[in-house]
């Protein structure tokens, strides 16, 4: 999944550990768009088409339009084509990697004009296990698939004897069962980068993810700087928010993931709307001078 990995679990077998792996990495092959055989790319070659789906992929795609349901097209996982465009279309690691800022263009927040026209971007048969994605469209797992793949391990892990799990893709995590001591203490890194400001929090059952645009930027082939939250308006790297970074408590990956993305791509005034709505949910979110502020 391009990045660092941690699956720890109480209780049950020692092998345990090791299927958490395992499925991390089925998952990872099912649904990476930077690899040719990978099921999600082989689906997104076919648009207009009616597919054979796997479980993982189909509950991938379900969850990917359920966000986009959620956030009115704010959270829109049908530009894969649009990520590859702006130079995105290989693993992180091996892009032009720059440091980020938070400096740049002035505050927005997405009225309803702002978002996309609503279309139904995909469609499920899911007793026959069939997916259609509308033509022009790909898929992109990257918005979702740490945040979901962590709730699916996680499921699994305590569905196979495990008394209690955490697992950690990418600083995207989710937990449940069982706890040590007082919870899962998770550290929240700064995303400014400053040293003296440790954040944790304590999760007994559910998830917290973060997103942001100043961690993954490149320089594209045309010199230009370039980073992977899309404005689902023009379909390049988001320029006109006031949030740059933003940290999602929520019941599951998934929709922590939504909601970042909501949260960065709308800012401010979308981000206190969104959690408003949305039982048992906060947001840490950080604006352009570097401040955090506690949304709950």
């Amino acid at each position: 999944m391009g990045c660092d990995c941690q699956v720890l679990v109480l209780g049950g077998s020692p092998d345990l550990v090791r299927f958490g792996e395992i499925r991390v990495r089925e998952l990872e092959s099912a649904w990476t768009r930077f690899d040719d055989n990978s099921e999600l790319s082989a689906f997104n070659r076919r648009p207009g088409h009616w597919m054979a789906v796997s479980q993982d992929l189909s509950l991938l795609l379900w969850r990917g339009l359920a966000g986009y349901r959620l956030s009115d097209g704010i959270f829109n996982p049908f530009m894969g084509a649009q990520i590859r465009s702006v130079g995105y279309d290989r693993d992180f690691s091996e892009l032009d990697a720059v440091p980020g800022d938070s400096g740049g263009a002035a505050s927005f927040a997405v009225a309803d004009s702002d978002v996309a026209d609503f279309v139904t971007p995909l469609q499920f048969m899911r007793n026959r296990r069939l997916a259609w994605l509308a033509p022009g469209l790909e898929f992109d797992s990257g918005g979702i698939g740490k945040g979901l793949g962590a709730d699916v391990v996680v499921a699994e892990l305590l569905r196979s004897g495990a008394a209690g799990a955490m697992v950690s893709l990418g600083g995207d995590v989710s937990v449940g069962g069982l706890w040590p001591d007082e919870g899962w203490r998770i550290g929240i890194e700064d995303p400014i980068g400053r040293d003296d400001q440790p954040m944790n929090v304590v999760l007994r059952d559910g998830s917290v993810c973060s997103s942001g645009t100043l961690k993954r930027r490149w320089r594209n082939e045309s010199g230009d700087i370039a980073h992977h939250i899309l404005d689902p308006m023009t379909g390049q790297s988001l320029k006109r928010s006031d949030v740059v970074a933003a940290s999602a408590i929520a019941p599951s990956g998934w929709r922590a993931e939504v909601l970042t993305k909501m949260a960065v791509v709308g800012g401010s005034k979308v981000a206190r709307e969104v959690i408003a709505r949305q039982p048992g949910t906060a947001l840490l979110v950080w604006d352009r001078d570097g401040v955090v502020s506690t949304i709950q």
